[in-house]
């Protein structure tokens, strides 16, 4: 049964442009004054020697590769003199240019009232054998939509051009005309084949199109057919909820009609390409007729970028190798100054079969909204119920493709990206909510606006209509200053539940010294019970929510500063607050540094309770600031009563708090400091390891027979070798044992007999690590006297 997204496809199937995505035409060359730096004058038609000379002043071309600009004859082979280098009549030459130039436009199907520019890029010569592989060029100005390529008069042989799009190809060869102008679309995939004989000697210029009517408006290019029948079929998809596909074993809630469709555009855009008037073969009269349809059905629309992403299930093709040893990626083809092309494919992308669409997404990165004409960065993902297109991406050549081989359960798929130009229409009544899902920083000034203007019952309409998108929408949006603007919009909104549903998606570390002020004014108006609700919310681990600023516990390193900015701002309110902050944040760093406490080897453990000492530290710190005596005493009780594994990271918290401020400025450091002077004492005034005692205590965490014997052997103090025979697994047991305590004994086994013997020697490491140990621990004590001593004397 056909659905309204079906006929709107249909529709706008129907709706062709006159032109093509690549023209030829022809002119002759008598306007054409071209001089060279170091050769001089061409003259027409370039003989072999001067052909020859403009190679000896030439130099070889490079091409772009994302970022990098390479040097590969492999690739590209082509002699390249730069237009620094390149004079031209421009006056003389624009008599011939100009009105080509209008021509091409039309061949192009770009619409009237746009202008076709080009600018000079290179002159190229390719010799004898000389090519360039299959390659897409990079947009280099926001304005370009092409390439044109002006073939000089010369004598040659091969070096056709074949020119790609959505699987059509156009091949262009030498011609017996003078001039040859050759446009063509940027995303046109393109190659210059083998040279045979003689010279091929080109201008490349990159064609710009300019003027005000966008090809997005009413009337543009003609009159848009069907313009009653799209409408009609907008209106049927915008109020009738779409089919459901699903299976249940409860009916599912109600379905809601879409809020917005997304047609996807033949052609790939960049992000500085895109532009209402530089839409590009039948993307122009397609775009005209729905903003025409749009209008009718009381719809808005945007101009988007969409990032589409298919992974396939595929079958190798001929080649010369296997397809499990096959795999392919071209880079991005970012814009970058310099960037002469975008990565070729030297391998070709035809190199495997697609199959079956196993996975899809799509995802709007950048859109032009209504009046807008600059693209304003978004981020929004889009449903496979809301998409249509009359050209599936699996035609168009990907901008980056990866190939995985087949790994037994899994692989041999290819996964594409594309990076296509889409409209986006959504009804008029809703668009506060699909503006906002796809920008959230729009819509909180959005709502600024509003309650600036002091209109808030409407702010709070508009607010509570992001609550079923809102924390998706915040956890993409990467931008700076949301969190600031949130704030001051829930400040405004006066409404506790509105409020905590638009600071929810928030990590507790976006709340800094700064924002201290109007946070403190929310506690004050909506209470403890909002604030702990909220504070609980923010300290839970949410996935997405480590995009806005310092992670945890860089932010608990400084956490005294937010606790002194809250006090500072209201001293009732603003000493609640930081209460509570520090209750949460406690309650989140205590079975981390349980977790930190229990991890092995010993010194991976040793490395996790370092990462924790300045976040416990700030917390302190923060406790201090606060007055906060009942729970920092708690947190120092626990401290102290973890037992020996702690005291070396607690000194390291002394040492941390010595070095940032004197000691005696934190309340409870004191504690923790009797507390390891007295193990240290305890610790250093019991005897050395004797010079002969062996013994080593083994963790027990393990009951097992094996461990047992283990155990055993290890205490002994006269026992240094055991000679084990155990089976291969049991080995690797004792083995992950002596490893995961990193116990100094060495392992080895002997491959003779059955089973094997495992051969355990204890080794003198055992001594030189505990005489180590017992020089910290007089060097630490040491320390804590003098410092004591110093704080004794202020």
């Amino acid at each position: 049964m056909a659905t309204a997204r079906d006929a709107i496809v249909e529709i706008l199937g129907k709706t062709r442009a006159p032109g093509s995505f690549a023209a030829q035409r022809h002119a002759g060359p008598d306007d054409l004054h071209v001089e060279v730096k170091g050769l001089g004058k061409l003259r027409f038609p370039v003989s072999r020697g001067q052909a020859q000379r403009l190679c000896r002043v030439a130099r070889p071309a490079r091409y772009g590769r994302g970022e990098q600009t390479l040097l590969d004859e492999r690739v590209r082979d082509t002699w390249e003199i730069p237009k620094s280098r390149v004079r031209i009549d421009a006056r003389r030459w624009s008599r011939t240019l100009l009105p080509m130039l209008d021509a091409l436009r039309a061949d192009l199907g770009l619409p009237e009232g746009t202008r076709l520019t080009a600018e000079l890029h290179a002159l190229l010569v390719y010799g004898p054998g000389q090519f360039f592989l299959p390659h897409q060029d990079s947009e280099k100005t926001d304005e370009m939509v092409g390439t044109l390529v002006v073939t000089l008069p010369s004598a040659f042989r091969g070096g056709a051009m074949v020119i790609e799009h959505q699987g059509e190809k156009a091949t262009f060869r030498a011609s017996r005309q003078p001039l040859s102008f050759l446009a063509f679309y940027g995303d046109c995939r393109h190659e210059v084949r083998p040279v045979e004989d003689g010279y091929r000697i080109v201008l490349t210029y990159n064609l710009a199109v300019t003027g005000a009517r966008r090809a997005g408006d009413p009337g543009a290019g003609g009159e848009p057919p069907s313009t009653r029948a799209l409408a009609a079929r907008l209106r049927e998809y915008f109020e009738k909820p779409p089919p459901s596909t699903r299976h249940a074993l409860k009916p599912p809630a109600p379905p809601r009609p879409p809020d917005r469709l997304v047609y996807l555009l033949d052609h790939q855009y960049t992000e500085r390409g895109l532009g209402w008037h530089r839409l590009k073969g039948d993307d122009a009269p397609r775009v005209a007729l729905l903003r025409a349809a749009a209008e009718s059905a009381g719809c808005d629309m945007a101009l988007a970028l969409a990032e589409v992403h298919e992974t396939w299930s595929c079958l190798e093709e001929d080649g010369d190798e296997p397809w499990y040893r096959r795999r392919g990626r071209w880079a991005d083809d970012e814009d970058e100054p310099g960037d002469e092309d975008d990565d070729p494919d030297p391998e070709g992308s035809g190199t495997y079969e697609l199959v079956d669409l196993q996975d899809w997404s799509l995802e709007l990165r950048h859109w032009i909204a209504p009046p807008g004409n600059r693209a304003e960065p978004i981020a929004t993902l889009v449903g496979d119920d809301e998409v249509c297109s009359t050209t599936p991406s699996s035609d168009l050549e990907p901008y980056a493709s990866e190939h995985e081989g087949y790994m037994g359960n899994w692989g041999n798929t290819v996964d594409r990206w594309y990076r296509r130009g889409a409209v986006v229409l959504w009804p008029r009544e809703r668009a506060f909510a699909v503006r906002a899902e796809a920008s959230p920083t729009w819509a909180l000034d959005a709502l600024r606006q509003r309650i600036r203007a002091g209109d808030v019952d409407e702010a709070r309409k508009m607010a509570q209509s992001l609550e079923p998108f809102w924390e998706e929408a915040v956890t993409r949006e990467k931008r700076r200053g949301l969190f600031d603007k949130a704030l001051r919009v829930a400040a405004g909104l006066d409404a506790p539940v509105l409020a905590r549903s638009l600071l929810a998606p928030f990590p507790v570390q976006a709340l800094t010294p700064g924002r201290a002020r109007v946070f403190v004014s929310l506690v004050v108006g909506h209470g403890e019970d909002w604030t702990r609700s909220l504070l609980a919310h923010w300290s839970g681990d949410r996935p997405g929510m480590e995009t806005l600023g310092d992670d945890r516990l860089g932010w608990l390193a400084s956490l005294s500063r937010l606790c002194a900015a809250l006090r500072a701002s209201d001293e009732v309110a603003g000493t609640l607050a930081a209460r509570l902050v520090l209750g949460e944040q406690w309650r989140w760093l205590r079975p981390v540094l349980e977790d930190a406490r229990l991890v092995l080897p010993p010194s991976h453990r040793d490395e996790a309770l370092r990462t924790l000492a300045r976040p416990v530290l700030g917390w302190l710190e923060g406790a201090a600031a606060t007055a906060t005596d009942d729970l920092r005493d708690e947190v120092v009780a626990f401290l102290c009563g973890e037992g020996e594994a702690l005291i070396p990271w607690l000194v390291m918290v002394l040492r941390a708090a010595a070095a940032a401020s004197p000691i005696s400025a934190v309340a409870g450091l004191d504690a923790i400091g009797r507390h390891c002077a007295r193990w240290l004492r305890a610790r250093l005034a019991q005897p050395p390891r004797a010079a002969g005692d062996w013994s080593i205590a083994l963790p027990r965490d393990c009951r097992c027979d094996l461990c047992t014997t283990l155990a055993g052997f290890l205490a002994d103090p006269q026992r240094r070798r055991l000679e084990w025979p155990l089976a291969k697994e049991r080995r690797r047991h004792v083995h992950s044992k002596i490893d995961a305590h990193e116990i100094p004994v060495r392992h080895q086994t002997r491959r003779s007999g059955s089973p094997h013997t495992l051969i355990l020697d204890k080794t003198e490491a055992l001594f030189e690590r505990e005489a180590a140990v017992r020089r910290q621990w007089q060097a630490d004590l040491d320390w804590m006297t003098a410092r004591a001593r110093q704080r004794r004397a202020r």
